[in-house]
């Protein structure tokens, strides 16, 4: 029911979703999705909800609307090789401002045996990249920082040969071997920090807890995405 409280996903979420996995079409979809919608979008919506009350709490400054920072089941395959319509994970994603496309949030990621949570600067569009960059060459010593920070809490940002959307080679404008260790993150276009979650710790009100000490874990890259948008 709306307004209830977060207290976890149920074994039959991850059920459904290793369903629709195995049977991808309307067929399979259309008679279950009362239960996908009480078994995943109701907790989800309630999960967005409680974490916007306990990073207010916390006075972070990222939150989200229950409606829009869901993700909605239904894939958009007009331009998708894969024309599967449903997706196969759960998701939503809260930011500073509550706006979903956002970069400088928490993603969360709800699919059997591969959930996690995601600090995330995703894709981020050029100027801003440029912005970032520019930061990162003026800064070297603050970034830094970031990344030892982050490695200290079990947390590294992902680096670019993990990351299929990276650069090959330096931008032009930089040199690499005057910027140092930090070369490699400025052929970065996201910068992402992830942390696993196992399917038995998504299942209690506890994953509100686990979310906001992302956050607070992540706080020395979201404070230097934040300061240079």
């Amino acid at each position: 029911m709306p307004g209830t409280s977060f207290e976890g996903f149920s074994p039959e979420a991850l059920r459904l979703l290793r369903g629709v996995a195995r049977n991808n079409d309307r067929a399979w979809f259309a008679p279950r999705k009362e239960r996908f919608e009480a078994e995943l979008f109701e907790p989800m919506r309630a999960l967005v909800r409680d974490a916007s009350d306990a990073f207010a709490r916390a006075k972070i400054p990222i939150r989200g609307d229950e409606k829009k920072s869901v993700f909605r089941m239904y894939r958009d395959v007009r331009f998708a090789h894969d024309k599967s319509p449903y997706r196969t994970n759960a998701a939503a994603y809260l930011s500073y401002d509550g706006g979903r496309d956002t970069p400088g949030g928490i993603y969360i990621h709800i699919e059997p045996g591969k959930c996690f949570l995601s600090v995330a600067f995703y894709r981020i569009e050029k100027p801003m990249l440029e912005r970032w960059r520019r930061a990162m060459a003026t800064r070297p010593k603050a970034f830094a920082r970031v990344l030892a920070s982050l490695e200290r809490r079990d947390l590294p940002l992902q680096g670019p040969d993990g990351d299929d959307d990276a650069l090959v080679r330096m931008p032009r404008g930089y040199d690499a071997a005057e910027l140092g260790a930090i070369a490699p993150y400025f052929r970065l276009r996201s910068f992402c920090a992830d942390r696993a979650l196992t399917d038995r710790e998504i299942g209690s009100r506890a994953l509100v807890d686990r979310i906001v000490t992302l956050a607070k874990d992540a706080k020395l890259l979201l404070d230097f995405g934040w300061s240079i948008e």
